[in-house]
């Protein structure tokens, strides 16, 4: 009986002590669920600064899918202007008594000697087609001087805009003056479409928008069934019209 009463002491004193050691437990309890709050909350801020910066990145890219959207259409518009050019050099010396406005076709009053007109306007071009915009410039120049009636003045204001776009130093306000040109002295000439686009990318390019979106709603509503009505309606979705 003595020993088993011995045996009782010791177990209650192991029963207290691990009493305590349950409160201290408990107490601790509180302490471990604020790390896990605070553990929460920096993931938290972890994937909000990852969303941030994969929407940077959405963004850079959505710029960039415009910019090349944008280049591919200037792409395209110079290989079609390259193309008519060319059209333009090889094409036969039209007659005294013809009267066109379309592409490589006279634009102006009949010249005084129709083949040096012809022969002095496609010197002038083949330099920009060998992309010499530097001689191009002057030798455009010089055939709007020496030539007031000469049949090719519409395309050559065209080429003179395009050499002062792409000269090492942009001359860009020289060249909005020569699109501007196309399009008010010549508004029934091929090129007059493919002017207004040309001055609206370089009003946009100036920073001049509201002045683009006004040109563009110009080539839109002036020449609705060119193949530049559709580009100017892309521009102005870019433009926010």
């Amino acid at each position: 009986m003595i020993t088993a009463q011995a045996q009782t002491g010791p177990l209650s004193v192991e029963d207290r002590s691990g009493s305590r050691g349950g409160a201290r437990t408990v107490a601790a309890e509180p302490a471990g669920g604020n790390d896990g709050v605070i553990m929460l909350m920096q993931q938290m801020q972890q994937y909000e600064e990852q969303l941030q910066d994969l929407q940077g990145q959405i963004e850079r890219l959505r710029h960039e899918v415009d910019r090349l959207k944008a280049a591919e259409r200037e792409r395209y518009l110079d290989l079609d202007t390259r193309i008519n050019a060319l059209v333009e050099s090889t094409a036969p010396a039209p007659a005294d008594s013809e009267n066109a406005t379309g592409d490589g076709e006279e634009g102006g009053e009949p010249a005084a000697d129709p083949q040096a007109d012809r022969q002095a306007y496609n010197d002038a071009q083949r330099k920009l087609l060998d992309r010499d915009f530097e001689g191009a410039v002057p030798a455009l120049e010089t055939y709007l001087e020496e030539y007031p009636n000469g049949r090719y003045r519409p395309q050559a204001h065209f080429w003179l805009g395009e050499a002062y776009s792409n000269l090492k130093s942009p001359q860009l306000t020289k060249a909005r003056e020569q699109f501007s040109k196309v399009v008010d002295d010549y508004p029934d000439h091929s090129r007059a479409p493919t002017s207004l686009y040309k001055l609206a990318s370089l009003q946009a390019r100036g920073g001049s928008t509201v002045q683009a979106r006004d040109t563009l709603n110009r080539l839109v509503k002036q020449y609705p069934d060119s193949s530049e009505a559709e580009l100017a309606k892309a521009m102005l979705k870019q433009l926010g019209n």
